[in-house]
């Protein structure tokens, strides 16, 4: 029977894994055990359907799923870990999940996927645990403000498979004030911070990195490749709980806070908030270069 060639696209990349599961046996008995992990993995798929994703095949006790858009997989994650809460013998048994997911191209052939993409996915699953999921930065970054509150960026980390370190982000799925670890890496929470994203990177403004520096210099900590940026261009600092934007440049930075008019700053600072974009020596619309950045706390 014919089958289609194998075809190349990008899409958001989830992995659902079910812990205790394996104890579950000894305790319950095998078709007790058996009928709870089935209502878990059916209540997954659920939520994977309801979010408009495909499962794409279920991996022991868990399932792979891609989404066409990052805040689908976000939601989805959100309703797995809520919707397994809500099954009273699974919170009796200590069951949780671990999520991860992951944004980049994927191979499609026959009914399953393959690539470096899959791979990431697959580990960063494996770093999470329940009431947290991990997501890389190239996820992080297409998701909407809705969801930005609920992301933290953790420090890069080599991965089994992976030539390159990974950006990595922790996703909160329910309220707490607990923090995570992962290899010994902690992110704490409540305060006040800004998230800034360029080139698939994310950085913290906060107490812990007060000041970023910006332009086509090499010394800087975020490098824009526009021409009419100057070497230094401008910076990000936290002063008193507030995020200040000084311009340093020839040709001016342009900002855009959503919801508002864009302005244009010369050899001049500001305080800023919200969700919004830099650009570089031109409005955004005619720049080749933009550094976005979210207020939160």
């Amino acid at each position: 029977m014919p089958t289609s060639p194998p075809r190349t696209r990008e899409c958001a990349v989830l992995f659902a894994d079910l812990v205790g599961s394996t104890q579950l046996y000894e305790r319950m008995g095998d078709t007790a055990a058996f009928a709870l992990i089935d209502r878990c993995l059916r209540t997954m798929c659920d939520s994977v359907i309801g979010s408009s994703g495909t499962v794409i095949k279920m991996t022991g006790d868990g399932l792979l799923a891609v989404f066409r858009a990052c805040d689908h997989a976000a939601e989805t994650t959100l309703a797995i870990h809520r919707d397994i809460d809500g099954l009273p013998l699974a919170k009796h048994f200590s069951l949780g999940v671990r999520t991860g997911f992951h944004f980049g191209p994927v191979v499609e052939s026959g009914n399953d996927i393959f690539g470096e993409s899959v791979n990431i996915a697959a580990r960063l699953s494996e770093l999470a645990s329940h009431g947290r999921a991990i997501v890389s930065t190239e996820a992080a970054v297409r998701l909407s403000e809705h969801w930005q509150p609920k992301i933290r960026p953790l420090p890069p980390r080599v991965v089994k498979g992976v030539a390159r370190s990974v950006e990595l982000c922790e996703m909160r799925c329910e309220h707490s004030d607990h923090v995570t670890q992962i290899g010994g890496l902690t992110m704490s929470s409540g305060r006040v911070e800004m998230r800034v994203y360029h080139g698939g990177r994310v950085w913290l403004l906060g107490d812990e990195q007060p000041r970023l520096r910006m332009g086509r210099d090499t010394d800087v900590d975020i490098g824009i490749k526009d021409a009419r940026a100057s070497r230094q261009h401008c910076d990000l600092e936290f002063r008193r709980d507030r995020f200040v934007l000084t311009d340093r440049s020839s040709n001016g930075t342009f900002v855009t806070i959503e919801g508002r008019q864009e302005f244009a700053l010369t050899r001049e600072e500001v305080v800023i908030d919200g969700h919004g974009w830099l650009a570089f020596g031109s409005p955004r619309s005619a720049a080749s270069d933009v550094v976005e950045f979210f207020c939160l706390g």
